[in-house]
């Protein structure tokens, strides 16, 4: 692809390539433990209080963790990357996620062996070839209604 307009293409392109392992490759199929291939170790997730009641976490670990209890809530979670847009250190994904509520509580709810459906965008930063920070914010309205939370 090589530069255009001072832009080099073939950077903004592997910046895309990390961020779709880590969606397809990994969130996907529950492989938690090879997150550290694509995240820093000072990575941090910047987002609406999840299954961790947390806005922030911070560090490679902790993040685990927080993926770890999203997906004993939502085992099956899967994400439809629907648009991916990259400048400079950042990629921007629109997605879909669907996941079957059959493990542990969700925002306070109790599983309800509900399959949901909802939609989010998430903003990325990579250094180095790895995912440092990331921004994501989901319809978590949509999300309660589902569950019957509301």
């Amino acid at each position: 692809m090589g530069e255009y307009m001072g832009v080099d293409m073939n950077a903004l392109e592997e910046n895309k390539k990390i961020v779709r392992r880590f969606l397809l490759d990994i969130y996907n199929t529950g492989k938690i433990e090879l997150v550290g291939e694509v995240c820093g170790d000072d990575y941090v997730w910047h987002g609406e209080a999840g299954p961790t009641e947390k806005n922030e976490v911070r560090g490679l670990e902790n993040f685990k963790e927080a993926l770890s209890d999203f997906k004993n809530a939502m085992p099956d979670a899967k994400v439809t990357i629907h648009d991916m847009v990259a400048e400079g250190d950042k990629v921007v994904v629109r997605i879909t996620e669907t996941g079957m509520h059959t493990g542990a509580p969700f925002a306070g709810v109790p599983p309800t062996g509900k399959r949901i459906t909802w939609t989010g965008i998430c903003i990325y930063r990579i250094a180095n070839g790895k995912l440092v920070e990331e921004w994501f914010n989901e319809d978590s309205l949509s999300i309660l209604q589902q569950l019957g939370g509301l």
